[in-house]
């Protein structure tokens, strides 16, 4: 597994968790603004943690042997040879962007939504507050220090007045800001479910926090109801934050529920040794795993219960920042093996396949050394898997902490027989 697909894991893992909190712990409670706040840290917490890395001391340390590649498979017929290697991430990885495009581009078009309505639109009078009638059939929404309403609704004093409350409320504490930063994480993470259920709950607390405030000014909690209501209909802006967002049964109880009891502020107390838990169990790495070289007593290099000669002098690796590369990535690797691979006569015609492992350490300057086999099958099979191996131009060399180091690296190589026609 490589670093980037860990550290989507990880994310994935840490959000559900600090969402699983949320739902069973916070979300009933009417601290709205505390709600907002462990929403978003959430959000910073999820994307952060898993780049933290706290060394802890340890007893016992686990050493993993080599890095293990991806298996390259070669055919019998000559240079007819194929490759699985490497091609499912690279879709994959192809598919993640185009997503992650096309979502970007949803920002971009809801923006350009907004510029549209704003054209359409004419300045209302309210003092120092920005105001704006527009012809098009929208519902109530505010963006930054803009808001919007349409035609209808700015006829009507008592409503306007309503749709300020509410809406300054976003203005002031600054809700576009959350709402941009979390579509903008959505893009990113998209393949994250809880990064959307976030968001979701996150616009809801919003909306709980700008009802609040209308609540509080002395509106009929009846009138503000219908006014609610006669907006289901209209334009909503994703990027913005709309009146009629998140309008369920659930946000009209939370309106009419009572104050959660103070004592129960001491739950969001609990997020503290929570969230410390999470950093111990993703950030803690023993001190003497991960970046530890591979234990060598003279020349002789230990891995797990065997010991293989090693020409290599100083400490061998099998972890680092930079993993080796072989030429521009993993297609040149497999272009190589593939071309260079001569499948053995006699071992065509006695019907012998199977898959060579073969170790090697990279050296700091991209050499290959101490080729050897790992798990032999036969000996003219192995003998072209070290010839092909052993024959490889330089490679980019592993890098930790900037430094060009040694890395023990397995490569499986599949001789597979050509099926008969």
């Amino acid at each position: 597994m490589n670093s980037l697909s860990a550290y989507m894991i990880q994310v994935i893992l840490i959000s559900g968790l600090m969402y699983l909190f949320y739902y069973l712990v916070l979300k009933n409670l009417t601290y709205f603004r505390l709600n907002r706040y462990y929403l978003l840290s959430a959000f910073v917490l999820s994307v952060v943690i898993p780049l933290i890395h706290i060394p802890v001391k340890s007893s016992v340390s686990e050493i993993v042997p080599y890095v293990m590649l991806n298996e390259i498979v070669v055919g019998s017929s000559g240079q007819q040879s194929f490759s699985v290697a490497g091609t499912a991430p690279d879709i994959f990885r192809t598919l993640y962007l185009f997503v992650s495009v096309l979502l970007g581009f949803r920002i971009i078009f809801g923006f350009y939504s907004i510029i549209r309505i704003y054209r359409k639109s004419e300045k209302m009078d309210f003092g120092s507050l920005k105001v704006y009638s527009s012809e098009v059939k929208i519902s109530p929404f505010s963006i930054f220090n803009m808001i919007f309403i349409n035609n209808e609704e700015a006829s009507d004093n008592k409503s306007v007045m309503q749709i300020i409350a509410h809406e300054n409320t976003h203005i002031s504490q600054f809700h576009s800001l959350d709402i941009i930063v979390s579509e903008i994480l959505c893009v990113v993470f998209w393949i994250n479910p809880f990064f959307w259920l976030i968001k979701y709950n996150l616009k809801s607390t919003h909306e709980y926090l700008a009802d609040e405030k209308v609540m509080e000014q002395g509106f009929e909690p009846a009138g503000y109801f219908m006014l609610l209501f006669s907006n289901v209909v209209g334009i909503r802006i994703g990027l913005a934050n709309n009146l009629n967002q998140s309008l369920t049964l659930k946000r009209m109880k939370m309106m009419k529920k009572e104050r959660s009891p103070r004592y129960l502020r001491m739950a969001y107390l609990l997020t503290l040794p929570f969230v410390a838990a999470i950093v111990f169990a993703f950030s803690c790495t023993d001190a003497g795993a991960g970046f530890k070289p591979i234990e060598k007593k003279g020349n002789v290099m230990s891995v797990a219960d065997d010991t293989i000669k090693t020409n290599v002098t100083g400490e061998v690796y099998e972890e680092v920042d930079e993993m080796p590369v072989y030429g521009k990535g993993q297609q040149d690797l497999v272009d190589y093996i593939v071309g260079e691979v001569k499948y053995p006569d006699d071992a065509r015609k006695k019907g012998i396949q199977g898959k060579v492992f073969v170790s090697f350490v990279v050296t700091p300057k991209g050499d290959v050394k101490d080729v050897s086999v790992v798990e032999p099958v036969n000996d003219l099979l192995d003998a072209e898997a070290i010839r092909v191996v052993s024959s490889m131009k330089k490679w980019n060399p592993g890098k930790l902490n900037g430094k060009a180091v040694s890395v023990k690296m397995v490569m499986p190589i599949m001789f597979k027989l050509d099926d008969k026609k």
